[in-house]
């Protein structure tokens, strides 16, 4: 195979957007590259580069974790990709059976939306905005832009510095972007609100307040440190790279420094790869992370690092938008994996299940959940 192909068909299966059939080839490569399937037909070179890429994009981890990924055999069949020929079994339709009956109404990913609720109290539907202009206030012009974000910029500099504020919040199930008034560029993740002055112009600092998790990449300015307010901190930048995490249905609240260096309460100085915790009871501490993992969810990605299944599954709430129901305690076994955000929900839980953990039910917008 083509690494040229290889690679086009790797990138399509970590978005989710495969066809049956290729990710049915992606699945191959993996059960060839464990020992569970004869990989004579591929090239080594070009397998091995093919390999190292895949097993990079899902995440995959030591023994002592379940890995999630579906270790099945695939239906018989042959394709010829780029002149190789590739053989996979498939030995799963009892499976897709079962997996049918447990999903009465399946569940689709998130969207790009939001609300805008501006200072005067009016509240703007971003999905149903059209591109270009949405408003003005205070001399400062709102926008959206063709490819779905926010952008503020100043048109009269002379109604500048008032303390007006707008929100840019996000429900369950939605994502968004926003570049705000001084340049900097915001990712909110779902169930997010972020509050912040319609302009900095004027004042002594760029303090924001964020409800949820967001990634933000600071506009430097020196003379005018950026603020991050959220529950139990403030993260005090200049203009750097970093990922808050302050859910309020989480334990604790996480910040994660990408590049730069940033300030946490005043006595916590961040490095890159150091990610700051702090929980409800105030007990703080730094550790190293892989700020890949902490930053899947923007590129697209669950990305579960040695998490139980009550833990997984509020990431899985939020974006889907539905309620988890536990019908019975669930063993709190570790899990590690990687898994496209873009596809629908019944493929992540199948996933979970096959772990043998758990058993699960969808009916609507509820999710059931039992011990296996």
């Amino acid at each position: 195979m083509e690494n040229k192909s290889a690679d086009k068909l790797l990138e399509k299966y970590s978005q989710g957007s495969c066809t049956d059939e290729e990710k049915a080839i992606v699945e191959s490569w993996y059960l060839s590259a464990s020992g569970n399937a004869d990989d004579s037909d591929l090239a080594v070179p070009d397998f091995e580069k093919a390999d190292r890429k895949l097993q990079s994009e899902l995440g995959l981890v030591p023994k002592e974790t379940i890995k999630l990924w579906p270790r099945i055999a695939i239906a018989a069949s042959v394709l010829l990709v780029c002149g190789a020929s590739l053989i996979f079994y498939l030995n799963n339709i009892n499976r897709e059976k079962s997996l049918n009956a447990s999903v009465m109404n399946d569940v689709t990913p998130g969207i790009n939306n939001a609300t805008l609720t501006l200072a005067n109290g009016q509240k703007i539907i971003l999905d149903n905005a059209a591109n270009g202009k949405i408003a003005e206030q205070a001399g400062v012009s709102v926008s959206k832009t063709a490819d779905g974000q926010i952008m503020y910029s100043i048109k009269d500099l002379k109604n500048t510095g008032k303390a007006d504020f707008n929100t840019l919040s996000t429900a369950n199930g939605e994502q968004y972007q926003i570049i705000l008034p001084d340049g900097t560029k915001v990712w909110l993740n779902a169930a997010t609100s972020l509050k912040f002055p319609l302009t900095f112009a004027g004042l002594s600092q760029r303090k924001v307040t964020l409800i949820g998790e967001a990634y933000f990449e600071v506009y430097k300015d020196k003379k005018k440190p950026f603020i991050v307010h959220s529950a139990q901190q403030d993260v005090e930048v200049l203009g750097t790279h970093f990922n808050i995490n302050a859910y309020k249905d989480e334990p604790t609240v996480k910040t994660t420094l990408l590049e730069g260096a940033v300030k946490v309460n005043t006595n916590y100085i961040l490095k890159p790869g150091e990610q700051f915790t702090i929980n409800q009871e105030g007990k703080a501490g730094i550790k190293l992370v892989n700020v890949e993992d902490v930053i899947a969810w923007k590129k697209g990605n669950f990305e579960f690092n040695d998490e139980n299944v009550y833990e997984i599954m509020r990431k899985v709430a939020r974006w889907y938008d539905v309620e988890v129901i536990y019908e019975d305690q669930i063993p709190l076994t570790k899990m590690e994996g990687t898994m496209s955000r873009f596809q629908n929900v019944s493929r992540i839980l199948d996933v979970l299940e096959r772990t043998g953990i758990l058993s699960f039910k969808i009916e609507g917008k509820k999710i059931y959940i039992s011990k296996a």
